[in-house]
């Protein structure tokens, strides 16, 4: 399985929003149309905070990842956050995962970005994933609030 990460285009927004509800609905998230829509609809136009990528294996769509761009004292200068990572789960455990974390890598250093990040669930499977990817747990509480 040799995957790639292609931009997607406008005609992609349809099969986009199916692929993030299907996500939310998995991890337990609430997907409101009006949100969700409108950030697809911004990374699509080529917001400079964001890269999102269709994740195409043999020419079949597979998933999608979004990183968000940002920068922080403490890395020294410019880094990101795996903000949505999703692979069908048809196509899980095949170690397409580990290959797509190598592929944002590779971007994200392009970028220029000293640093990356996750959120992940304390409970979902995929934690052994990107622990193997390099991830490791700080120690730190993630916490946020809604503007």
């Amino acid at each position: 399985m040799n995957p790639s990460l292609r931009n997607p285009a406008k005609a992609d927004l349809p099969s986009w929003k199916t692929m993030v509800r299907a996500y939310y609905e998995e991890d337990g998230l609430v997907y409101r149309d009006d949100r969700q829509s409108r950030a697809l609809e911004i990374l699509v136009a080529g917001d400079p905070l964001a890269k999102g990528w269709f994740i195409d294996v043999e020419g079949v769509t597979a998933g999608y990842a979004v990183i968000t761009l940002s920068f922080s004292v403490e890395t020294g200068g410019r880094d990101g956050f795996i903000d949505e990572l999703f692979i069908k789960p048809e196509l899980r455990n095949q170690g397409l995962g580990q290959r797509v974390l190598g592929l944002i890598d590779k971007e994200a250093r392009m970028l220029g970005l000293g640093r990356m990040y996750l959120e992940v669930e304390h409970d979902n499977p995929a934690i052994r994933l990107y622990r193997r990817a390099g991830y490791s747990d700080h120690e730190r509480h993630l916490l946020s609030k809604w503007l």
